[in-house]
This record gives structure tokens, C-alpha cells and sequence, in this order.
């Protein structure tokens, strides 16, 4: 006996349900992950609840256990959460998608989250400064200032960063340089032009520090750096990430023009300068400088637009390499002896030297006030 085998054709019945299986097993992926992110708020607030009950405590960072009382009665009317910190007008599944991604980086990371988010809960400053800008509350778990920083280290910084200028009594100035550049020095070159230094803090070079001044020539913009201070070891120190030009078309034509106006003293190196007198006047030791290969810039993506040869710039200043690659300079700087210099330059230079201390008191008067 012979058999015919008939090839087999589905039906209309058949083609839907090989239609279906592959849009059910995405609904059902997107089901699960917006049961996670209803579930997981409740589970923590059982989890808190829990510990309350059982008088459980956990110890306190250093800095939540010296905040001043007046500071620490004046706490937040509501805490603050990841997803407290301000955002663009979004279509409901980007808003949707982002608050997923913050779940997630809360979950990947619970310890230093929870000492994040407990440290701007700490007072209404706190929680005003945490949401000045959108990205402040989120900095910890992006790569920042050094690609050698890892979460832990990031936490350290920017809380200790914050704790400073809060104690320090910038809080009021730091949350207006968040919203608009504040002019801290003015002064002028030989040729008459004048010259400004803003003040800007969080969001702007916002991967590079927290506080960042700009440099401009009139109307010009010519150079800026980017800073954190922080606290290493029983002291404090400047982080500098940043130091880059105007970025314009004319941006080095500019430079040597306000070179020549400013008795041969380089835009780039006043930056540095500024830096340097304001961490000396907080009483910070030393001023930590990115190198090339740890520069956030030069990560994936960016390395062909990063022209800026920081090392050879921090060798010419004198600093020391440290064994992560990085540099770091003396806060204090040793007064430049000018009898060593030929006589035809002595005069170019005592003006040079003139206006950097000129421009450097203006900035750290701005910058360093009594504390708290």
C-alpha cells in the first residue's frame, strides 16, 4: 500500500496565531516591566516600614550626622525621589520609558541611591539645590569629571561638594549661577577692551564639575573651566575637569588677541589661576587636573572631536603626574621671580602680574565667604 503525503497549508486560522505569538510575548515583556515599576515603590515603602517597626537604624554618613540643627529642622515638605528632578514636555511612553531607566538605576545601585537620596532629603536647601536642573540627581550614575571615578567615588565627591557649599554659606549664590551666568570680576586689557568672568554652576559643563567660570571678551566668548571641590582624606581639594576654548570659528584668532591685550598672559592660564585662588582661599591643599586619557570627553563617541592637549599644558604648569594619570598643582602659588627675567620683559611682566592678582581677588572674593 502506497501513501500520498499532501503538503500541509494553514489556514487563515494557523497564519493568525503564528501572527499573534511573537505581539503576545512583547506584550507580555511590556506587562512584566510595568508590574515592576507599580510593585517595586510598594515594596520599598513595606521594607522602610518594616525597619521602622523594628527599630532597625543604619549608620549615618558623616555628613548627615554634623548638620547643624537650624539647618537639619528645616527639612524637605516632601522627599525627594529620583524622579523628582525637572523634565521636558515628553509623549506618555518616552515619559514612561525614562521613569523605567530611573527604577532601574535605583535598583542596580540601592546602597549609594539610598545614600544619595538621603543626603538631599536632608533640608529644604538640600532639596532646592537637588532640583535646580534636571540632570543633578542623576550625575552619580553617568560617567563624571574622571573616567578613572567610579559610583561610589561620584557619590563621595558630589555629596561632599554639596555639603561644603551649603556649610560655606553658596547655597543662594550656587542656585542663581544654576539659572543664569553671574558676572564675578570685570576688568580691562591695555587696548581698553573689557573683560568679565561669570560665575555658572550644575548644569553647565555639567559632566566636567559643578561650578564653572567663562571668560569673555566683550561680547566674545574665549575660555572655560569646570570645578569641584571635595573633600580627600582630612582635607579638601579642587577637581578640575574641564578647560577648553570659545569653540567659535574665530575662537583662536580671539585667544592671541586677548593674549597680546593681557601683557602675553594666556586666557587658558588665568582660568587655572582663578581656580587656584579660590581653592586657597577655601583652604583646599591641592587642585586635581583630568589628563587626556581619562578626560570624560574622550569616551566612546567623542574622542575625534577632542583637540585640547590638556597633558602638555599641565607639564608646562609644573604639575606632577600622579600614578592614575592624572596631575595635581599646589593651591599656593610661589610668587614668579622677576630679576630672573631679561630687563626689556620686567615691565610687561609686573603688569601681567598686576592684573592676574587683580582678577584672582575679584573671583575669590566672590567665591569664599564665611561659613556656617
Amino acid at each position: 500500500m502506497s501513501f500520498i503525503t499532501v503538503p500541509h497549508t494553514p489556514g487563515p486560522y494557523g497564519l493568525l496565531l503564528d501572527i499573534q505569538e511573537p505581539l503576545l510575548a512583547c506584550l507580555s515583556l511590556l506587562l512584566l516591566a510595568v508590574a515592576c515599576y507599580l510593585l517595586v515603590p510598594g515594596v520599598a515603602r513595606c521594607v522602610q516600614l518594616v525597619r521602622a517597626s523594628t527599630g532597625a537604624a543604619r549608620p549615618s554618613p558623616a555628613w548627615n550626622a554634623a548638620v547643624p540643627a537650624r539647618l537639619r529642622a528645616a527639612r524637605p515638605s516632601a522627599p525627594l525621589s529620583l524622579l523628582s528632578a525637572p523634565d521636558q514636555p515628553r509623549a506618555p511612553l518616552s515619559r514612561l520609558a525614562r521613569q523605567i531607566k530611573l527604577r532601574a538605576r535605583g535598583l542596580l545601585a540601592p546602597r549609594q541611591t539610598r545614600q544619595w537620596l538621603d543626603f538631599w532629603n536632608l533640608t529644604a536647601t538640600h532639596a532646592a539645590l537637588a532640583v535646580a536642573t534636571p540632570r543633578l540627581l542623576h550625575k552619580i550614575y553617568r560617567p563624571y569629571q574622571s573616567l578613572r571615578l567610579r559610583r561610589p567615588q561620584r557619590l563621595e565627591i558630589l555629596t561632599s561638594h554639596y555639603d561644603f557649599v551649603i556649610r560655606r554659606g553658596l547655597a543662594p549664590l550656587v542656585l542663581q549661577a544654576s539659572q543664569q551666568q553671574i558676572p564675578i570680576g570685570q576688568f580691562q586689557g591695555k587696548s581698553g577692551q573689557d573683560y568679565e568672568v561669570r560665575l555658572a554652576a550644575i548644569n553647565s559643563l555639567d559632566h566636567e564639575g559643578e561650578l564653572a567660570l567663562h571668560l569673555y571678551r566683550g561680547q566674545d566668548h574665549l575660555f572655560s573651566t569646570a570645578f569641584t571641590l571635595c573633600r580627600q582624606g582630612n582635607g579638601w581639594i579642587v577637581r578640575i575637569g574641564c578647560l577648553q576654548g570659545g569653540g567659535g570659528a574665530d575662537s583662536r584668532e580671539q585667544i592671541r588677541r586677548a593674549t597680546r591685550d593681557l601683557f602675553g598672559l594666556r586666557p587658558k592660564a588665568l582660568m587655572i589661576r582663578m581656580v587656584r585662588a579660590i581653592g586657597a582661599g577655601h583652604g583646599c591643599s591641592r587642585v586635581l587636573l583630568v589628563s587626556n586619557g581619562n578626560r570624560v570627553a574622550s569616551r566612546h563617541g567623542k574622542r575625534g572631536r577632542v583637540h585640547a592637549d590638556y597633558d602638555a599644558f599641565w607639564q608646562e604648569l609644573g604639575a606632577a603626574r600622579r600614578s592614575d594619570g592624572d596631575y595635581e598643582l599646589p593651591c599656593e602659588e610661589t610668587a614668579p621671580d622677576l630679576q630672573s627675567l631679561p630687563s626689556r620683559k620686567r615691565a610687561e611682566a609686573r603688569q601681567r602680574l598686576a592684573l592676574t592678582q587683580a582678577v584672582t581677588q575679584q573671583v575669590r572674593g566672590a567665591l569664599v565667604r564665611t561659613g556656617t
